[in-house]
């Protein structure tokens, strides 16, 4: 009995272990094959589309961020590159710094349209995403993508002048260049003299600023008592002294020397603001001398158009009375 059970373990035993060696020899080729579709390689229909919705939406990302850099930069060049001297480099830089925040902003919107295309991920397994392939065609896309479109980006340069800024430089740097050459040093004092006020203007020698001072003087209703012009210490400089009084016959106050001084020192800067002014005067004043006469004459026929009418009235009133028959008269 013994012997017998021993040997139905045995054969039962030796069942399983052929079970078990016929189960392990049907998974292994399933596993393989799974495995081998797995780590298959990417057919090139799909890498084909891979590449393209990785180009589609960096096309956008390239327009949009060539185009925010050359109009802001072109506006930060015109503006604070022309105040504070900045050059077109780092204008660029600024137009730089704007495009990559509105990239960070609008990112999400560019790819969401780029899905409303209609575009169709490519079906890729994760093993094959991950495939050096696969990550290579997606560079690629990406980056050509943003190549075509910073180059639609750059046809944003046909609707800006590239010329603008210098110009708009050049002549800040000109007009710096002649307010340092017309600069001009206003003094006024009431110590010098005890009863009128000495004013000393230190400039360079322009036409006209002889003229130009003294028609300011006149305009600030003081009156000229003395004069002096000679040269100044630096060459092409002059340094004109003029003693003046108030409209009282004494000195200028002091609370209006500062207005004294300012208006001496616009008469300064443009030496023919004053005759610009004064000829502007004299053809305001001819003008409306015309005019008066004008009036005159108009009311000098209205005047005649009354008298005429008056007569008239007169002549018909007497003809009338004279045809009335005398009874009437007498009522």
């Amino acid at each position: 009995m013994r012997l017998r059970a021993a040997w139905r373990r045995g054969l039962a035993a030796a069942r399983v272990r052929r079970l078990r060696s016929r189960g392990s020899t049907s998974r292994a080729p399933v596993a393989a094959s799974r495995h081998a579709s797995s780590s298959a390689a990417a057919p090139r229909r799909e890498l084909s589309r891979h590449f393209l919705v990785c180009a589609v939406p960096m096309v956008g990302f390239g327009l949009m961020d060539n185009t925010i850099m050359i109009h802001a930069g072109n506006l930060i060049d015109c503006t604070l590159g022309v105040t504070f001297g900045l050059s077109t480099l780092s204008a660029a830089a600024c137009g730089q710094i704007c495009s990559d925040s509105a990239g960070v902003v609008f990112g999400g919107a560019l790819d969401g349209l780029a899905k409303r295309l209609g575009l169709r991920p490519a079906q890729l397994t994760a093993a094959q995403r991950a495939q050096p392939a696969t990550r290579r065609v997606g560079l690629l896309g990406a980056l050509a993508g943003v190549v075509a479109g910073c180059s639609l980006g750059l046809l944003n340069l046909f609707l800006v002048d590239t010329r603008q800024s210098s110009d708009l430089k050049a002549r800040h740097f000109a007009e710096a260049g002649a307010a340092d050459r017309h600069a001009f040093q206003i003094e006024a004092d009431n110590a010098a003299a005890s009863d009128a006020t000495t004013l000393v203007v230190e400039g360079p020698d322009l036409p006209g600023l002889l003229a130009s001072l003294s028609a300011a003087l006149s305009a600030s209703g003081v009156h000229l008592v003395e004069a002096s012009v000679r040269a100044g210490d630096v060459q092409g400089s002059v340094r004109d002294v003029f003693v003046v009084r108030g409209r009282d016959g004494g000195q200028v106050d002091d609370d209006s020397l500062d207005d004294l001084a300012r208006a001496l020192l616009l008469a300064a800067r443009d030496p023919l603001r004053a005759h610009h002014i004064k000829a502007q005067n004299a053809a305001l004043q001819h003008k409306l001398m015309h005019l008066e006469a004008e009036v005159a004459k108009l009311e000098g026929a209205l005047d005649a158009a009354c008298i005429r009418t008056r007569t008239q009235d007169s002549v018909r009133e007497h003809k009338r009375r004279s045809t009335m028959p005398a009874r009437w008269k007498g009522g």
